[in-house]
């Protein structure tokens, strides 16, 4: 009886927080199974559409002519990824080239300097590559995968009912977990505010205006400009001369520290990983 009430409170609170988060957050359309891109759609939200369990990436910059370069890759889908220009469709990658891509971009960022501090040339190679294309149409599977922003994102929830799992049936260890869990609910009202402030930033905006939502929780200077990274939000903005430049999710300067492994491909040629060469970095196999 001791150990069924034990199990019943859990059950109830876990039951409070999940529709306490629920309510919190805003109904959004990304769980639909399938999206349609064309001429008339918007990149930025585009980007915004893609189930996090599909997307392995994507990014907004600024390139030297002032336009804004948008792109997004996938785990799944028969596409590997879709660039934009000034959020209209420019064109797509393969698979093959956009995990290449990301490898590539990674292993500078972990090496040398951040892949931004290049963003031009990235991005005019990115550009060169893509194939043209007014209409593509996305089939999500709905799993997710090792290197999924999903996968990566850390889900502190999950992580709570798992210690509810594992720490036995003593009421002291449930409703010390329990509160645990109430206090990181609480918090989650900040956390949200911040993910929405810093969803409004965009390429071109003021370093100034990104401090205003919230301080870096990291920061990381580099020569010509300095990478202004939130962990807690998998987020990173690259600026140079008090401007944004590049806004990479997941934080590759991030990632690069703590999870290196998810930018290795066997047999690339990390030699190549450079902006005009990283195509030839691992070719192809029939």
């Amino acid at each position: 009886m001791h150990a069924r009430f034990i199990v019943a409170v859990v059950a109830i609170l876990l039951m409070g927080c999940a529709t306490t988060t629920k309510s919190n957050k805003p109904e959004r359309s990304f769980n639909a199974t399938s999206l349609t891109v064309d001429l008339t759609s918007n990149g930025r939200r585009v980007l915004g559409s893609v189930p996090e369990e599909s997307a392995m990436e994507h990014f907004e910059m600024i390139d030297p002519q002032g336009r804004i370069i948008s792109y997004v890759s996938f785990t799944d889908t028969d596409t590997g990824a879709l660039v934009f220009i000034n959020q209209k469709l420019y064109g797509t990658l393969s698979h093959h080239d956009a995990q290449v891509f990301y490898s590539c971009r990674g292993y500078a960022t972990a090496t040398s300097n951040h892949w931004a501090h290049e963003a031009a040339d990235w991005a005019a190679s990115l550009l060169a590559s893509s194939t043209p294309a007014t209409e593509v149409k996305l089939e999500f599977s709905g799993k997710s995968t090792v290197q999924s922003i999903k996968d990566v994102t850390e889900n502190s929830l999950l992580k709570q009912v798992k210690s509810f799992l594992g720490m036995g049936s003593s009421p002291l260890g449930v409703f010390s977990s329990l509160n645990t869990a109430r206090n990181d609910m609480n918090t989650r009202g900040q956390f949200d505010d911040t993910q929405k402030g810093l969803s409004t930033i965009m390429p071109g905006m003021s370093e100034l205006r990104v401090a205003e939502v919230v301080k870096p929780e990291d920061v990381s200077f580099a020569s010509g400009g300095m990478v202004m990274a939130y962990p807690s939000q998998l987020v990173e903005y690259y600026v140079t001369e008090g401007v944004v430049k590049v806004i990479q999710h997941p934080s590759f300067h991030y990632l690069s520290r703590t999870r290196a492994a998810l930018f290795y491909t066997p047999n690339t040629k990390w030699s190549l990983c450079t902006p005009l060469h990283w195509k030839e970095a691992l070719p192809e196999t029939p």
